[in-house]
């Protein structure tokens, strides 16, 4: 069996964005309705073209290696032959001409930032091409956030928060030296903190916060930066006051004829589309208060519960620790241990092949031939949430084959200290956060294909040959 992840490790896969020790968490969001003003964009939505899935074949292999049928049959052909991808978003900043900027949308990350011109072509300075820069010089609203502003002084320690903070406020230097980790040390970003006017299709929002990068370091696919939407005060969704968000991952199986895309929605656009929606309540850690955790109480393979998981094992402590954290940038799915052992088994069990071990070449434990996988039956897995919501899947969520080394492999992993609900699992399903009501709702994508409305934004995947999450 593979080894399993601690929780440190599980967070740089869950979490976009690890934040050094100059970067501080921001305070606690009050998530009552009835505090959050007016949204400041009535609702948007962005879809992706339908090219998307020719770009995202070998994303899954190349982020491992850096670290069903309506009769309820389900052949291993059928198993994902590609990830879901990360949704990267373009937006408009700045005034009076609008420039476009690229951002990977991340529920873990409470931090927007974008790359700044000018920044050095060396080492730690510019994202490779085809990333482009925000010009701050080109925008007449711009303007870097000062030391002693209230969104600096709980985000920024190092220059805000220590001996000479108070001669720094008194001369106006502006909320500087930020820096995010990703993937240990695989890539990195730092800048200042600074406002602008962000426009979503005819409206326009000033005082935007953002992280204004000047150096980084890593190769994020053409991305210029994160657009996290994370529960902090900093991230988009808390900036734009919008107490809802959803979005629904292109299937890793389906075609590119235009009959099935990503999107994404916030506000008004961000309600089930249908009347078969399922709910669980939304939880959140004291421990890491941006993450969305939902309480996970059992699988079911086959129809049958697996009785062996030990009860408490997916469950919130109340020292934060634990729980269900829901990732939008992690493919692979990762279950503590004691629940992982038992659903491997359960699976391999009803599988009537020879398993073959896929860690050297995928880094993925229970592994099979995918030539002898195409007519065999593949067990049926569901997953359990409180209130007795329960999401169904199908072959493409766990299982994935990759054309290389002719192998098919469950896209699962074991973990110590919590779990993540990865992204390959959550395709083909709508995704709705009710932030404000506390309040997780999914339905079949495939039932709930909806319009634009007010704004169309380009989606592209983010195709990385190294591990960010």
């Amino acid at each position: 069996m593979a080894r399993s992840m601690a929780m440190s490790t599980l967070l740089l896969l869950a979490a976009a964005s690890l934040l050094s020790l100059q970067l501080l968490h921001p305070p606690p969001v009050a998530s009552a309705a009835a505090v959050r003003a007016r949204p400041k964009v009535g609702g948007y939505s962005a879809k992706s073209r339908p090219w998307v899935t020719k770009l995202v074949a070998g994303f899954l292999k190349k982020q491992l290696r850096n670290r069903g049928n309506k009769q309820q049959q389900q052949l291993g052909g059928e198993a994902a032959s590609g990830a879901a991808p990360p949704l990267v978003i373009n937006i408009t900043v700045g005034t009076p001409v609008a420039q476009t900027v690229s951002g990977l949308v991340d529920i873990t990350s409470y931090f927007v930032w974008a790359q700044c011109a000018p920044c050095a072509a060396a080492a730690a300075g510019c994202l490779p091409p085809p990333a482009t820069a925000f010009r701050p010089n080109g925008s007449a609203t711009f303007s870097p956030l000062p030391c002693s502003s209230d969104m600096c002084l709980p985000v920024l320690r190092e220059t805000c928060g220590r001996a000479g903070a108070a001669a720094n406020a008194t001369a106006g230097a502006r909320c500087d030296s930020y820096s995010l980790t990703y993937g240990g040390s695989a890539a990195n970003t730092s800048g200042y903190l600074a406002t602008d006017t962000f426009t979503f299709g005819a409206t326009a929002v000033p005082g935007v916060v953002f992280g204004c990068s000047d150096a980084s370091y890593g190769d994020f696919a053409g991305a210029s930066g994160v657009i996290g939407i994370g529960r902090g005060n900093l991230s988009l969704i808390s900036q734009l006051q919008f107490g809802k968000f959803s979005y629904q991952l292109l299937a890793p199986e389906a075609t590119d004829d235009g009959s099935a895309d990503s999107v994404i929605r916030f506000g008004d656009d961000a309600v089930p589309k249908t009347k078969r929606g399922r709910s669980t309540p939304l939880l959140s850690s004291t421990l890491f208060p941006d993450f969305y955790y939902v309480n996970l109480t059992g699988v079911r393979v086959d129809g049958n519960r697996l009785d062996a998981i030990p009860a408490g094992t997916f469950d919130l402590r109340a020292n934060g620790t634990g729980g269900v954290i829901l990732s939008s940038t992690t493919p692979v799915t990762y279950l503590e241990e004691a629940a992982y052992g038992v659903v491997r088994a359960a699976v391999a069990s009803r599988i009537d092949l020879p398993a073959v071990n896929g860690s050297a070449a995928l880094e993925l434990d229970l592994c099979y031939n995918a030539s002898s996988m195409a007519k065999v039956k593949v067990p049926k897995l569901t997953l359990v949430f409180d209130g007795g919501a329960e999401m169904d899947l199908s072959a493409a969520n766990y299982f994935y084959i990759d054309n290389d080394t002719g192998l098919e492999c469950l896209t699962m992993l074991p973990s110590q200290g919590g779990s993540v609900l990865g992204t390959l699992l959550q395709t083909g399903t709508n995704m709705i956060y009710d932030v404000d009501a506390g309040r997780l709702t999914f339905e079949t994508a495939a039932a709930a294909a909806a319009a634009m409305s007010q704004m169309t934004m380009m989606l592209v995947p983010l195709v990385a040959s190294l591990l960010l999450f």
